[in-house]
């Protein structure tokens, strides 16, 4: 992430442009102490940190100097005056997955997430899209990530509303939902997806979606994924980012080195716009937005991102996209085109 703030120094910033690298340690106190010792030291804005507990940390360290937070972090608990999280909110995915989903003509949907705060987070952001978008959420179950294999089959058997004993004309009857939205990820979301399928919810009927995908995690061989949908920034723009990283470092480019690189960039450029001595941040809710490392975005009032999303479907040869990622926002903000 150092690396990919050092190339955005190097694009987009004017010889006035310091960047001061400060370790937390990966912890709230470090984040902190890191906080106070930029303040002390003049800096204008804070690149960082990750984990949501840490935001918070410097954040409060740096309200005393009114500093703006740039937080790599999706975290909305993190959210107060001077945030702005850089990092995809699960609402955006939630809300562009389930948007498509309802334009195919399916609006009778199931949910499954695991008790974590993601999970959590994920199925009220499911319902508030659902309403939004005329569909209806029929069946909410939840999971815990200590159960053993067979009280994880038991949870999702009754989820699917399969009998304990199966007989031709009870799997013939289908589920009450028409698509499922798995908030997983990584061997969970593979686990979860083989269990509904074998308790009867046919992949090639309902349509199974993926909520907390990461790209580089994606169990391809699973087939009851084929066809499964997600939804994530464009891979055009973070291709056109990991080259340019690839040619300065010799490395691949970590997704998460994408954020470093937009809030670097951003930083910049609302330096070279100021006109006083602090950033101008009216800026970073602007209507038409930015275009990064991961598309398309722009920040809401609050500091939550909003980003222009694609829509793809798992294959075991890789993801294909299904919906292009919007190419723009509109004066009001709605990601168009």
């Amino acid at each position: 992430m150092l690396n990919a703030a050092q190339l955005a120094l190097y694009d987009a910033a004017g010889e006035d442009f310091v960047l001061m690298p400060m370790d937390t340690a990966g912890n709230p106190a470090g984040a902190a102490e890191a906080a106070r010792q930029s303040v002390e030291r003049g800096a204008g804005v804070l690149l960082g940190p990750i984990f949501g507990s840490n935001v918070s940390a410097a954040a409060e360290a740096a309200r005393a100097q009114n500093l703006p937070v740039f937080a790599f972090s999706n975290d909305r608990t993190t959210l107060r005056q001077g945030v702005w999280l850089f990092g995809l909110p699960p609402e955006e995915e939630v809300e562009r997955l389930i948007g498509h989903t309802v334009a195919e003509g399916r609006r009778r949907l199931g949910l499954l997430a695991y008790d974590t705060g993601f999970g959590r987070y994920a199925a009220e952001a499911a319902g508030r899209a659902a309403g939004k978008h005329g569909a209806v959420v029929v069946r909410r179950g939840f999971l815990s990530a200590g159960l053993d294999a067979k009280a994880l089959s038991e949870r999702v058997r009754i989820f699917a509303g399969a009998p304990v004993k199966r007989t031709p004309e009870t799997d013939e009857r289908p589920p009450p939902f028409d698509a499922v939205l798995i908030a997983a990820e990584g061997e969970a979301l593979r686990s979860t997806a083989a269990l509904l399928a074998f308790h009867g919810v046919d992949p090639k009927q309902v349509r199974y979606l993926a909520a907390g995908v990461r790209p580089d995690r994606l169990p391809l061989d699973e087939p009851s994924l084929a066809g499964a949908w997600y939804a994530g920034p464009p891979p055009e723009a973070f291709d056109l980012f990991s080259r340019r990283y690839m040619a300065a470092y010799g490395a691949a480019a970590p997704r998460l080195a994408g954020l470093a690189y937009d809030a670097t960039a951003i930083a910049a450029l609302l330096a070279e716009d100021r006109r006083s001595a602090v950033l101008d941040m009216a800026a970073l809710t602007a209507p038409d937005g930015f275009f990064g490392a991961g598309g398309f975005f722009r920040f809401r009032p609050d500091g939550a991102v909003q980003r222009a999303l694609a829509v793809f479907e798992i294959a075991p040869d890789g993801p294909r996209i299904v919906d292009p990622a919007p190419n723009r926002f509109d004066a009001e903000g709605r990601p168009v085109g």
